[in-house]
């Protein structure tokens, strides 16, 4: 076992609420009567506590972005937890999203921050389009999962003695569990506990609760885990390798367990999405990856190529008629549209269809406001940009000039596409080259890591 404090990332749980059910969720999610938010009062307390973790701080659910309070506590966290880097990147549209967040993790999160700083761990729904601008300028890492590619999920609600684990075997086996050892400890609204999954049992069969969240909480030593090791006796963290597809959404549980979420009133149970499993059988389903990554292993699978949620769903291409202030007309264009808009000053006619098509396939910034090297005057923006929410009504309605409206934006958030814009695998990679390459490190190591670090994102690519 591992102390949190010898932990890479130790995770927030602020809600267990979700958008799936996927079969054996570590968070129980479909088991919850009422799911939880967590209060911001909670969440201040849990950032606070791990002030001096000087490592990775995680935000994780159930689903985080469906919380009705994750962008307040985004600005909290990247107030009081800020990455020491960050580098200019998801300004360019991005072809292969989960790729490139692999890329941005292994040399923003991993070599440059050298895993220190916010965290998101998320399923890439329609929430996180809404939040896309807010999330790309706060993370130093993402662990991105859609789970609409086939990934296996082990049996987690398994009591070790009915699946015929003797008390001289257990010992070792719970010591070495690569939950606890691969993962992370975790704060709920309930408490702080030494994993992840035991907070998430706690609080789905009303446990006593955790640790106080305070300072230091996390320097406990597995010989200071006391009450909470119960946990283990009904979790199959440690007892199998192997499980069922996620998209099945159904949990296989252990008499006992059963039994206990039958008594929980669980609305997943009711539904019939609970298969009990025979004693002394730890050998079940389908084998999980034997990796770090145990449920995708492959970074390119961790989004479907059926997920639209991060894609465009509309561009309406309007004109800006001459002799009319800019800022008067696109507050009128603005209250009819929903999502993205591409402006052309007094053009003929407005954006190709040809090009809306090609924008609509690629991810796109809603933060960022765009123009064309091949089109004069035509510049494409997200009704939803936090430089027109910071704005207003008013600061649009007095930009008179379309010069005025895009000096809303932010320098580093103003993109012009050329001709080739959804072309590369990788849109940045040559600017975070260049961006390293100007840095004062003036440790050898890290450095030499963060150029091995490049050399192994280009050579993917050849």
């Amino acid at each position: 076992m591992r102390s949190p404090k010898d932990m890479r990332i130790i995770q927030i749980d602020i809600t267990n609420a979700c958008v799936h059910a996927c079969s054996n969720c570590t968070r129980f999610c479909g088991h919850h009567v009422r799911p939880f938010f967590m209060d911001f009062e909670t969440f201040k307390r849990a950032v606070d506590s791990l002030k001096d973790f000087d490592r990775c701080i995680g935000i994780m659910g159930g689903e985080p972005l469906i919380h009705p309070e994750f962008s307040r506590f985004v600005e909290y966290i990247g107030e009081k937890y800020p990455s020491k880097y960050n580098l200019f990147a998801t300004r360019k549209p991005i072809k292969e999203f989960a790729r490139y967040m692999h890329d941005k993790n292994y040399i923003l999160d991993e070599s440059l921050n050298e895993r220190k700083g916010p965290g998101l761990l998320t399923s890439v729904c329609d929430k996180y389009y809404e939040h896309f601008e807010l999330i790309q300028d706060t993370f130093s890492f993402q662990n991105i999962n859609d789970h609409q590619n086939p990934s296996v999920h082990q049996p987690l609600l398994a009591s070790r003695r009915e699946m015929g684990v003797s008390d001289e075997e257990w010992i070792p086996m719970r010591d070495s569990c690569w939950v606890q050892n691969q993962w992370s400890a975790a704060i709920t609204p309930k408490g702080a506990f030494f994993c992840e999954i035991a907070g998430a049992l706690d609080m789905l069969f009303d446990g006593p609760g955790g640790w106080k969240i305070e300072p230091g909480w996390w320097k406990r030593e597995p010989e200071d885990f006391g009450e909470q090791l119960q946990w283990c006796e009904i979790c199959g963290g440690a007892l199998f390798h192997s499980g069922r597809l996620s998209s099945e959404e159904i949990d296989d549980v252990s008499p006992l367990l059963y039994q206990k979420l039958k008594e929980a009133d669980s609305p997943k149970l009711k539904a019939g999405c609970v298969a009990v499993m025979e004693k002394g059988r730890t050998e079940f389903g389908t084998a999980m990856p034997d990796t770090a990554n145990r449920y995708l292993s492959e970074h390119e699978e961790r989004v479907s190529k059926l997920n639209r949620a991060i894609f465009p769903k509309a561009i309406a291409s309007r004109v800006l008629r001459a002799g009319t202030d800019a800022g008067i007309e696109i507050n009128d264009i603005l209250k009819k549209e929903t999502d993205w808009i591409a402006v052309a000053v007094n053009q003929d006619m407005g954006l190709p269809e040809e090009m809306i098509r090609r924008l609509k396939n690629v991810v796109l910034n809603p933060g960022v406001l765009y123009s064309f090297s091949q089109y004069k005057d035509v510049y494409l923006f997200n009704k939803n940009a936090h430089a027109l929410k910071r704005a207003g009504f008013d600061g649009i309605r007095y930009c008179a000039t379309m010069r005025e409206f895009m000096n809303l934006w932010d320098a580093d958030k103003k993109v012009c596409l050329d001709a080739s814009f959804d072309e590369l695998k990788n849109p940045d990679l040559d600017q975070w080259e260049k961006y390293v390459a100007g840095l004062d490190l003036r440790e050898k190591e890290q450095a030499e890591k963060i150029d091995r670090c490049i050399r192994k994102i280009k050579s993917d690519y050849e």
